[in-house]
């Protein structure tokens, strides 16, 4: 999957979206911690893992200058794209990082062509079901205990694309 890095304005700021690289799991990996309080959900392995599957997944990074400051991927199939991961560094949350993200992720699934998009987000997170909402996704089922770890739920959401 293809994908040319471009200049992006994001309330008023300048940031520079790119397919991410090996190179940049290091950064991912801090993002997750500084949000996730110390913890990576996802470890080097699976961003390794993931970053390598360039036909069926994409992940692209939000950068500010050199540093990389929010993150999404997602996986394509025939019909299907599905957010695996997004993160905002905190001291970028509350600038509409992670709706342009979501959005950008919906555009490229309406252009791939999927019939949806999914996603899976924790039954406590109303900030981004709010902004998954304001996009078009809605809970579609309760996956209980989807997170083992924190034994929480997480709601299914999805957004029909049409064609």
């Amino acid at each position: 999957m293809p994908y040319a890095t471009r200049r992006v304005m994001i309330d008023g700021t300048t940031f520079y979206l790119a397919r991410a690289s090996q190179n940049d799991i290091t950064a991912l990996l801090d993002i997750e911690r500084a949000v996730y309080a110390g913890q990576t959900p996802w470890n080097r392995w699976a961003f390794t893992n993931e970053l390598s599957k360039q036909k069926t997944s994409l992940y692209l990074v939000l950068c500010q200058g050199t540093e990389v400051v929010a993150f999404v991927g997602a996986w394509f199939t025939a019909n299907e794209a599905h957010i695996t991961n997004i993160a905002v560094h905190p001291s970028y949350q509350k600038r509409g990082i992670g709706h342009f993200l979501v959005h950008e992720m919906v555009n490229i699934a309406h252009d791939y062509p999927s019939q949806k998009i999914t996603l899976e987000v924790r039954a406590s997170n109303t900030t981004a079901q709010a902004v998954y909402r304001k996009l078009g996704f809605t809970i579609v089922r309760t996956r209980p205990n989807y997170y083992i770890q924190e034994k929480e739920d997480a709601f299914s959401m999805r957004r029909v694309l049409n064609q």
